[in-house]
């Protein structure tokens, strides 16, 4: 089996929510504080306890400060500070990026370079403290891959250290760049410049739920008192059966040519790949007037749209576009390296819930093992199939011979 991780940020994102939601959900709270603990950083106290927030029972985790100056920490102290601390590999890489997530957006924001911005005092130890924890968390709990639901921003203003800004904050809004926002939304800040920045680095995929059998829900409580909507965060996991591929969130993009012609197609599809399509393909249709078409589409992540979007018009192909959400369910794949009389050849195998359902040789390698030995195609094909795993084998006994 494996474990997969779904955030609901339906009241909000926060750093102290994520941590939180991520402790209610069995991750080990001793293995999160000896993580901490392991960072050069006094003055501070966690405070992690069953509560109640507009009715709604979780966890909640709070960082106070005790009487000890903290200074403002720019990216390099933040640096330093996780490459001298005794903590986890994962966590340190994991939290990293998510600081430079954060800083980035800042700096983009005040129009800096990236060694001028700094964090504020007590916000730093306090964005420490929720970042390097909710990495540990994370870690505890063993999850392959994180999804997210859209994230609610809010709406109104927010004071903040730069004065009254709008909702969502400016580094809110370069965070969440790309990102599916929620409709509802409430008066305040919903999601905080920690929060998305976690969000943004540790999510794999956004958008509904994936498969798999629900086995804990943690509810991470907010500070927050938000009119008609709970300030909570949810943090499900899910088990998923062995070699289950599970489900990726992609787009397909969409456009109707009517003045193309056969070269520039495959030009054009050649292209959609190199530059991130997980697939494009072409289908003739009929058009205005009745005039032959041809619609070309295809498949992406959604951080690729903007480049393959870009790539559709500067070819000329298209004057528009349409983008459709789709869910893309996946079985496991692994390529396996078949001994053969005709040499080594790779073959996809395809496995779902622990049973081998396709074995297909490399089209390529068997042409060139096949032109090698002056035998046909069929040939080096039906020799790399009889050394695969057969469909309806079990795919963890053939990987123990």
């Amino acid at each position: 089996m494996r474990r997969v991780l779904y955030l609901d940020p339906f009241g909000g994102a926060a750093g102290d929510m994520l941590l939180a939601a991520l402790l209610d959900a069995g991750a080990a709270e001793t293995e999160v504080r000896r993580v901490l603990e392991g960072l050069d950083l006094g003055g501070w106290r966690l405070e992690i306890r069953r509560d109640r927030q507009q009715g709604f029972a979780g966890t909640r985790a709070t960082v106070s400060m005790e009487d000890v100056r903290h200074p403002a920490r720019h990216f390099s102290d933040v640096q330093t500070l996780l490459a001298t601390a005794s903590v986890p590999e994962g966590v340190r890489r994991r939290a990293l990026a998510v600081f430079e997530s954060l800083f980035r957006a800042e700096a983009a924001v005040h129009g800096q370079e990236l060694p001028r911005v700094h964090l504020h005092e007590a916000g730093a130890v306090d964005a420490v403290i929720d970042i390097v924890g909710t990495c540990a968390a994370l870690e505890s709990l063993q999850v392959e891959q994180v999804f997210c639901g859209p994230v609610p921003v809010g709406r109104g203003t927010v004071a903040t250290a730069h004065g009254l800004l709008p909702v969502p904050p400016p580094a809110v809004a370069e965070l969440l760049r790309g990102v599916p926002l929620a409709a509802h939304a409430a008066d305040g800040e919903m999601t905080t410049p920690t929060g998305a920045a976690l969000l943004v680095t540790l999510v794999n995929a956004w958008g509904s739920p994936p498969p798999g059998v629900l086995r804990r829900v943690g509810v991470g409580l907010g500070t927050r008192v938000l009119a008609g909507v709970p300030n909570m965060l949810r943090a499900l996991v899910l088990e998923q059966s062995a070699g289950a591929g599970g489900e990726r969130l992609v787009e397909m993009i969409e456009a109707t040519l009517d003045d193309i012609t056969g070269e520039r197609i495959a030009w054009l599809l050649e292209r959609l790949r190199e530059v991130g399509a997980l697939d494009a393909w072409c289908l003739p249709g009929t058009g205005r007037k009745g005039r032959p078409v041809y619609e070309i589409r295809s498949l992406c992540e959604p951080e690729r749209v903007a480049g393959l979007l870009g790539l559709l018009f500067a070819e000329g192909a298209s004057l528009g576009a349409r983008l459709v959400a789709c869910r893309r369910p996946e079985i496991a794949r692994e390529v396996m390296d078949v001994k053969t009389e005709f040499g080594s050849i790779p073959v996809k195998i395809g496995v779902h819930d622990g049973v081998v359902v396709s074995a297909k040789p490399e089209h390529d390698a068997c042409r060139q093992a096949a032109r090698a030995a002056g035998v046909p195609l069929a040939r080096v094909e039906d020799a790399a199939r009889r050394g695969a795993p057969r469909p309806g084998e079990s795919w963890a006994v053939r990987q123990r011979r």
